[in-house]
């Protein structure tokens, strides 16, 4: 179920401040005990580049720059292996670290990332 090399550079990052707020007033959400998701469509912007995805954890998290950088670390780890099955579909999706995601480990922060998107009615793609 890993991700290949040519699927991985499908998936683009949300790197812009607005990008993120954008999801995050006009896009759908659900909570795990590891993370948040947050997802927009993105061909409501007037965009059609595909899936794309950004990550953040907040200083309530952790005081510590260090802690912070492992939970993002993790979180993308766990897009790049999930996220290319998603790919042919047109989606903006942030993932938001919790501080439960730095003690759980990787196979339930996983199993957390599939939870949330089939909860919000995402399913991956057939052909991928």
């Amino acid at each position: 179920m890993n991700a290949l090399k040519n699927q991985i550079k499908k998936i683009d990052r949300l790197k812009k401040r607005s990008d993120f707020l954008w999801v995050q007033a006009n896009g759908r959400k659900w909570i795990s005990k590891g993370l948040i998701v947050e997802v927009a469509n993105n061909t409501e912007r007037g965009e059609d580049i595909g899936i794309r995805f950004g990550l953040t954890v907040s200083k309530k998290v952790s005081k510590l720059a260090v802690k912070r950088n492992l939970i993002k670390r993790r979180l993308r780890a766990i897009a790049l292996e999930i996220l290319p099955q998603y790919a042919n579909q047109n989606l903006d999706i942030v993932l938001v670290g919790r501080y439960g995601a730095q003690e759980r480990d990787f196979e339930t922060l996983k199993k957390d990332l599939i939870w949330c998107l089939n909860k919000m009615e995402i399913t991956p793609c057939q052909n991928v």
